[in-house]
């Protein structure tokens, strides 16, 4: 069968994207031919993996620069008729957008057609003719959605042949409150696939959350839970990946919480997998969460989950007690004690990461592109009798042109976690990019890079990340002698660092703080490899600081290079001195180099 998606972004990061990408690769597999249609185009590679058999394409180009933009065709700024405008993505949705859906999906060759998204199963109901087989999945909770929206979908939800929602609860839910009459409900999890990286071997202090900054998250629960955690185990970390509006509100409390020696900002980082790997716990505080992919993507890498039983996901997936512990919602202190159960029982931790690792296994790609295959057939059988052949149109549209494919689907991609050897035809150029001998870029596959969290063996530093394009390219540092920070605190008499030296003894040490051409002598004291130093108030700039271990050793920039971190400046979120008249703001650079901007 030929299968399309509608889908309103497919180069963001998010969990519809992801599972979309994951059931149209398992049903692929099987034989089938996939095509993903994003409304949008906002860039020109996906930032998550694209399986080569898929075509990816978009309707529309979001950026008002490019050359395939249209800015001012008809319909172009007038509001959707269709599309409802209390779904909370009406605002990427126009006149201009809505007549491209109804040309494209009247045309659509497809045998079956996939909505993702409320306002897309309005199109899709209304557009796509009755002879394909139109089904609506449902990302979220019915009670999720705006009032206005859940009283206007059930006249859309009727035009299809089925709903799947993605928890049973949900489901029961639907089945108790909207009249769907022919629509078939059905249940289906997402497919989440094997990680790719070996599983958590549970050894690093580390909890790690990821998802979208949202305040349905609750990672303010999440962070005075690890208040908590650091009340007690002050060796352990915690690590939040993704992106949101919430992200300044966040920052702002791990300083207010004074856990900003303990938690790290990690920004969006795409694929996911190897970082629930680095970790021994996962942590997920939402007040709801529809089915969960962030639980079952570290159970996949062999994490237990420490979440809240939020409807309606986490009570389906974990088994409290066996690959996880459950919570009640929005109690930090409940969280914060399932944390410390596992952060100080390793036995319990491993046993439940092998659980974990066992147990979701059930929701292999593989094993939910069975079931929507047999829901295609059971639709497929009841629209011959409800519809036949003879009564299809017999006149065919021609397909209306899009934008793609996109080009992530025809380059390979390259794993590597800045170890092991590069293949023959593959070496990083001076530009730090990884390319074939011939300049072709390599795109970035899996970059496992847990062997950097407790710091690398020898003086030579590689540190693979995914360029803004999608291409591998590499971090290198290779020196013998490093003065990395550690902990940093501030108050009024300024910003306080300890550090460690690596690759040699200090013997005289002293510290420089240099400002274009201006430079300051500060005080530093060494016991043994580490050092310590008070950094005050300092005229208006961005200062950076040599050390110097001995009276005739060259000089080292003071910095954090010597982790799996990429960028520093995101992560750390460090504490400002108020030193007499000015301040003083610690972070790092572009370069991970320790700087104070004075002011």
């Amino acid at each position: 069968m030929k299968v399309l998606f509608l889908i309103n972004d497919a180069f963001g990061i998010g969990g519809t994207i992801k599972t979309t990408f994951n059931l149209g690769a398992a049903l692929a597999a099987r034989g089938h031919h996939i095509e993903i249609l994003s409304t949008g185009r906002r860039r020109d590679v996906p930032k998550l993996p694209v399986d080569p058999a898929i075509r990816l394409m978009s309707l529309v180009e979001m950026r008002t620069g490019h050359a395939d933009h249209v800015q001012d065709a008809p319909g172009r700024g007038e509001p959707p008729k269709v599309y409802p405008k209390s779904d909370f993505r009406a605002a990427d949705y126009d006149r201009y957008i809505e007549d491209r859906y109804r040309r494209y999906l009247r045309a659509s060759d497809a045998d079956v057609i996939i909505a993702t998204r409320p306002g897309l199963i309005a199109y899709l109901a209304e557009f796509a003719p009755k002879s394909k087989i139109k089904i609506g999945q449902e990302h979220l909770v019915r009670g999720q959605h705006r009032a206005a929206l859940r009283e206007r979908m059930p006249r859309y939800l009727r035009g299809l042949d089925a709903l799947v929602t993605v928890s049973r609860r949900d489901a029961d839910d639907y089945r108790k409150n909207v009249r769907l009459r022919r629509t078939q409900l059905a249940f289906i999890p997402n497919g989440i696939p094997a990680p790719g990286v070996p599983p958590s071997d549970g050894r690093a202090k580390l909890v790690v959350a990821a998802g979208r900054l949202v305040k349905s998250k609750r990672y303010d629960v999440l962070l005075h839970a690890f208040a908590k955690v650091v009340a007690e185990r002050p060796d352990w970390q915690l690590r939040i990946y993704g992106d949101g509006t919430e992200a300044p509100a966040l920052r702002a409390l791990v300083l207010e919480l004074g856990l900003h020696n303990h938690v790290r900002m990690m920004g969006q980082i795409a694929p996911i997998e190897p970082e629930w790997a680095k970790g021994s716990i996962a942590a997920v505080a939402s007040d709801r969460e529809p089915f969960g992919m962030t639980l079952v993507e570290a159970m996949r890498c062999g994490v237990p989950v420490v979440s809240t039983d939020a409807p309606y996901g986490p009570g389906e997936i974990l088994r409290d007690g066996e690959d996880g512990l459950l919570t009640p919602v929005g109690d930090p202190d409940a969280m914060g004690d399932a944390l410390l159960r596992l952060i100080n029982d390793e036995d319990l931790r491993r046993r439940m990461g092998a659980a974990a690792l066992r147990n979701s296994a059930r929701y292999d790609p593989a094993l939910v592109a069975t079931q929507y295959e047999d829901l295609f057939s059971e639709l497929s059988g009841r629209k011959r009798r409800l519809w036949p052949a003879r009564l299809w149109p017999a006149r065919r549209r021609e397909p209306m042109a899009v934008l793609g494919p996109a080009p992530s689907v025809t380059l390979p991609a390259l794993d590597w976690d800045g170890v092991a050897a590069l293949p023959e035809d593959v070496r990083i150029f001076p530009d730090n990019r990884v390319r074939r001998l011939d300049g072709t870029p390599v795109l970035a596959g899996l970059r496992d890079t847990r062997h950097l969290v407790d710091g690398p063996a020898g003086a030579r530093i590689q540190l693979p990340f995914r360029d803004k394009d999608g291409t591998l390219a590499v971090r290198v540092w290779d020196q013998p002698v490093y003065a990395e920070v550690g902990d940093v605190d501030s108050d009024a008499d300024g910003v306080h660092l300890t550090g460690r030296l690596h690759g040699a003894q200090f013997e005289t040490p002293t510290l420089t703080a240099t400002h274009g051409a201006t430079t300051r002598e500060l005080a530093v004291t060494a016991d043994g490899a580490t050092f310590r130093a008070t950094i005050p108030a300092l005229p208006p700039g961005a200062w950076t600081f040599r050390l110097r271990h001995a009276a005739t050793a060259e000089p080292v920039t003071l910095g954090r290079f010597r982790d799996d971190i990429l960028d520093k400046r995101t992560a750390f979120v460090l504490p400002p001195a108020t030193t007499g008249d000015g301040t003083l703001y610690p972070g790092y650079t572009e370069n991970n180099e320790f700087t104070v901007r004075a002011t």
